[in-house]
């Protein structure tokens, strides 16, 4: 069975899946050398709305990599030449990258997968 979301999973991992997809076709639009890491978003999220273990650590794995890219972003602009506009923007494009490996990397989402996926 071939499905983008699936309602049995708990929030977290719904939510992981929902952003996945949100940030895999942001992320492929003005990617660039991420472009990788984005397909890995997209792919990952879909095979994990299909109960595959291997699609959620695909999705896991994409997540935090663009969530740590981010991070190392913004302690550059930090710890570099500080200026307001380019640390907004960074900070704007770390909130979804954060938010998704967190929802992936949350205890509900980690048991259910231990216990539910194949």
């Amino acid at each position: 069975m071939n499905q983008w979301i699936n309602g049995s999973h708990p929030q977290t991992l719904q939510a992981g899946v929902i952003l996945g997809y949100i940030s895999a076709v942001f992320g492929l639009l003005g990617a660039g050398a991420l472009f990788p890491l984005f397909l890995g978003l997209g792919a990952g999220a879909f095979v994990t709305a299909n109960n595959k273990r291997w699609g959620y650590y695909l999705l896991a794995a994409c997540a935090s990599l663009v969530a740590l890219f981010w991070i190392y972003l913004m302690l550059i602009i930090i710890l570099g030449s500080f200026s307001l506009v380019p640390f907004l923007i960074a900070l704007n494009r770390l909130v979804f990258p954060v938010a998704l490996a967190a929802a992936v990397l949350h205890s509900n989402s980690r048991e259910y997968q231990k216990i539910f996926f194949e």
